[in-house]
């Protein structure tokens, strides 16, 4: 649903930014919730933040041209792929060094905060086209 509204409005930032900002706030609650079936019920609402994969994909073919945006969905995955390294050692890391899950739970959200926050940050201009139609 985000990314059908996200491709009926056109607008592509919030509708990233949104869910993962979303996650980020769930998992500090989760952080500071004693009550285990909160934590789960929250844990699966935070799923949401899968919602930004649709208007996020789009984004770099916006605004970049087509090699260009073939590169850089090269250096997303690569990102994510370091991301899928270091994230799960630092949850671990952390899990050890206090003795519980919470520390864990406020980096994942800070990371979601953050990732949220920079989003918007991204200015995608609209292309301008010309009157005629050959030079489309």
């Amino acid at each position: 649903m985000n990314g059908w509204h996200s491709d009926r409005s056109g607008e592509r930032r919030w509708h990233t930014a949104g869910p993962l900002l979303f996650a980020g706030i769930i998992y500090l609650l989760v952080a500071v919730t004693p009550s285990f079936p909160a934590v789960i019920a929250m844990l699966i609402v935070a799923g949401g933040w899968y919602a930004y994969y649709p208007p996020f994909w789009t984004m770099p073919a916006s605004f970049l041209s087509e090699s260009a945006a073939a590169a850089s969905f090269g250096l997303i995955n690569s990102v994510a792929h370091v991301g899928g390294f270091i994230g799960p050692t630092t949850v671990g890391y952390l899990n050890d060094w206090t003795g519980g899950m919470s520390a864990a739970f406020v980096f994942i959200g800070t990371s979601y905060l953050l990732a949220g926050s920079v989003v918007p940050a991204i200015r995608i201009r609209t292309p301008q086209y010309s009157a005629t139609p050959a030079s489309r």
